[in-house]
């Protein structure tokens, strides 16, 4: 008498060590169960900073016709004893707007004329014992303090980051790349003039261009073309040492600091750095598929690193943003604890910031292609925009050989309505659900290999349990 054997799908995860390993999953958080991932929408903000009101910015002014940049900022006004929460837009008409928040106003106001050529890197320090910000661009720098005008610096080197440390501030420039710049004073001024306040770091190495300056752990990292930097000062003295080494470039739109670690890109795949060492994620997404290194950019929210970048999946589909041109057309979050990750598939972003005030926190958005003359957000809802995101999840083959078996029966719970495909060596079955719970499905299917493929057009799913029955030939 043949015996009935059952294949029990209880982990659904993105994650190697997965004992079904999962070829596909985009628009599903993939857990013990299958649920709704995050999606995107319109950017709503409070009109006060503890109103349940929310709306949304304004951004049909002048002659703005996309967003490319924003920032948010929190800063003190001595002079009005009081501080303001101000989000700043860049947009493709060359001017940077502001709005300050949570006072009833949701337009967008030119901020003193200022024009900027590429969208500006921002960072807030103090100056003589007030707020300020420092904009720099391709072609400017530009002080900003709190009650005052914003006043550009002269012949100030282009710098491409900035980061601040026990009172000092560090800068990486353009030209030459190999520089580091110092002002022990926090002055942004200083920078590109060498005085008793401030002077330069050489780094003329094997390890290419200073990138990105970063504040981590306490100290200074410097990431390079093809390696990390760690700048030390201790007594005024200046001491560097390399940390890293890669045999690839470092994509250096992709470095953030994340749940105690530094996580961040190569055109081999992602690394983390916690400050001591670099090892290789376990992540195997990109081994699978091919995807564009230039359009990467990231950021880090509640120890989830958030990852856009454009994967061509070569399914023959056209989910969403794909169906037009687009920058990126997914998301990628990765639980920076277990490096499982989920993918938001047709959603076009090329920029992330993170905005923190007293009462919320969100994730914003600027989006590559559709909706790009407005901000968005991540939200829990499965959906972009106004569009319910398309689920789909396809595991490898299940059997453990390449002999003839018998399929009996397929179980599954689920909340609402799904496909399930079964793909074989013999053709295809379809199944869908057909109430809430429990769904069986009886039939008899030989074949050698069977891959299981679930998806759904339903805003809000769960799928668990999922089994298949069969009998050895």
């Amino acid at each position: 008498m043949r015996v009935k054997k059952t294949i029990q799908i209880n982990n659904f995860c993105n994650f190697s060590e997965n004992e079904v390993c999962v070829n596909e999953c985009y628009n599903f958080n993939a857990d013990k169960k299958l649920t709704s991932s995050i999606g995107v929408k319109i950017a709503k903000f409070p009109t006060e900073l503890t109103s349940k009101i929310e709306t949304e910015l304004n951004t049909q002014v002048d002659d703005l016709k996309r967003v490319d940049g924003v920032v948010y900022f929190k800063q003190e006004v001595p002079q009005l004893n009081e501080s303001t929460n101000t989000l700043m837009v860049y947009g493709d008409n060359k001017k940077l707007y502001i709005n300050h928040m949570f006072v009833g106003d949701n337009d967008l106001h030119w901020l003193f004329n200022l024009k900027f050529e590429t969208p500006p890197i921002s960072l807030t320090y103090k100056k003589d014992d007030a707020d300020a910000m420092i904009l720099a661009s391709s072609d400017k720098m530009v002080v900003w303090r709190s009650g005052y005008s914003p006043y550009e610096i002269s012949d100030a080197p282009i710098i491409t980051s900035m980061c601040m440390n026990d009172g000092v501030l560090f800068c990486t420039i353009k030209k030459p790349a190999f520089k580091i710049w110092y002002a022990t004073d926090l002055d942004a001024e200083n920078v590109g003039k060498m005085s008793t306040v401030s002077n330069y770091i050489s780094l003329e190495d094997d390890l290419g261009d200073a990138k990105k300056v970063i504040t981590f752990d306490e100290s200074v990292y410097v990431f390079r073309d093809y390696g990390i930097t760690k700048i030390s000062l201790i007594k005024n003295e200046i001491t560097t040492s390399q940390i890293y080494q890669s045999n690839t470039k470092i994509l250096s739109n992709t470095i953030s600091v994340c749940g105690g670690q530094v996580l961040f890109m190569t055109q081999s795949g992602m690394f983390s750095f916690n400050g001591v060492k670099v090892v290789k994620t376990p992540i195997d997404l990109f081994d699978k598929f091919d995807f564009k290194k230039e359009s990467m950019c990231a950021s880090s929210f509640s120890d989830k690193y958030y990852l856009a970048l454009n994967i061509n999946f070569n399914d023959g589909k056209q989910v969403l943003c794909e169906q037009n041109g687009h920058v990126n057309n997914v998301l990628m979050v990765v639980d920076v604890y277990d490096y499982s990750y989920d993918l938001l598939r047709g959603f076009d972003c090329k920029s992330l910031l993170v905005m923190k005030t007293e009462t919320f926190e969100k994730m914003l958005v600027v989006f590559g292609s559709e909706y790009n003359n407005q901000i968005g957000e991540i939200v829990n809802d499965s959906i972009y925009v106004d569009q319910v995101l398309p689920k789909f999840w396809l595991s490898h083959n299940v059997t453990q050989d390449n002999e003839v078996k018998l399929f009996t029966k397929l179980s599954l719970c689920c909340d609402s309505s799904v496909e399930i495909r079964l793909i074989t060596d013999v053709g295809d079955y379809v199944f869908r659900t057909y109430t809430t719970g429990l769904n069986e499905f009886n039939f008899k299917i030989a074949c050698k290999q069977l891959r299981i493929q679930i998806s759904s057009l339903s805003k809000m799913v769960s799928v668990e349990n999922v089994s298949v029955d069969y009998y050895d030939s």
